[in-house]
């Protein structure tokens, strides 16, 4: 697999220039990426990095859009995250109670600083106690596993931007396939010099975003965040795009971005933290 990677990541940019705007790639027999595509890439196994291995998660994270590294927070940690993040969920809505609100409705819905209503069940929390226990053992345990992939990919003057917590309760309807965020326009890239003056159709990564589940995952009740593997790259950013703008479109104008993602039926609690150059 890692060689198959490697090949496919050395191919890369001469497929993705030739397929920008293609509905779907028509992959021939001569093709370098016959044997591989991103989008391939659909088992846990075949994204996982071994937290050591920066080299080879660089190079997976730039062929694929994500990667996964097993067992950075031990279960009886993420349990106890997962707990705290109920807890903190339920005071929040508590506190839209209080005042009136309905944090539940699929109409008006709510959004403070601290935290906002992603649809009927699901409430989003960005930096509200997350500086303590047991989220901050959270981040420090975890960063042991994913901060040197970061750091390689983004350099070592790479920053925490936030931390934050999305709450998904059973029952909640599905989001989106969406993008967490824009790219970074090529010209301020070509302005900073960063380019190194090579035509890419897909920029480097400005940005990363570290999903941590804080439940289980193994039972199904526990809906996961999905991931679309090589939704980041130009060719297949530009035909999302354009399919998001037919009629009955599911995809949302957000997938067209560096990183789509969509979080499914069930119970989730992670916390996410963003990282950037």
């Amino acid at each position: 697999m890692r060689t198959a990677v490697a090949r496919a990541l050395a191919a890369l940019e001469e497929v993705s220039v030739r397929l920008i705007g293609a509905p779907r790639p028509a992959i021939g027999a001569a093709d370098p990426f016959a044997g591989l595509l991103p989008w391939d890439l659909t088992s846990a196994e075949a994204l996982e990095v071994p937290a050591a291995e920066t080299e080879y998660g660089s190079a997976l994270l730039d062929f694929a859009g994500v990667c996964a590294i097993r067992r950075a927070v031990p279960p009886s940690l993420a349990a106890r995250g997962g707990a705290a993040a109920s807890a903190l969920a339920a005071e929040v809505r508590r506190g839209v109670r209080r005042r009136g609100g309905d944090p539940d409705c699929p109409q008006v819905g709510f959004r403070f600083h601290e935290a906002c209503q992603r649809g009927p069940g699901r409430v989003d929390l960005r930096g509200y106690q997350l500086d303590e226990e047991p989220f901050a053992a959270v981040g420090e345990v975890g960063g042991r596993a994913w901060l040197p992939l970061v750091r390689r990919v983004l350099g070592g003057d790479a920053r925490l931007l936030w931390s934050g917590l999305v709450v998904t309760e059973p029952g909640t309807a599905a989001q989106r396939f969406h993008a967490d965020a824009p790219p970074v326009p090529r010209a301020v890239w070509e302005e900073h010099g960063l380019l190194g003056g090579l035509p890419r159709a897909t920029l480097p990564a400005h940005c990363l975003t570290v999903f941590v589940p804080l439940v289980d995952l193994r039972r199904g009740l526990n809906g996961p965040t999905a991931f679309l593997p090589g939704s980041h790259h130009g060719a297949t950013a530009a035909a999302m795009a354009a399919e998001a703008d037919e009629a009955g479109s599911s995809a949302g104008a957000g997938a067209a971005a560096r990183a789509a993602v969509s979080r499914r039926l069930g119970c989730r609690r992670s916390h996410s933290r963003r990282h950037s150059r």
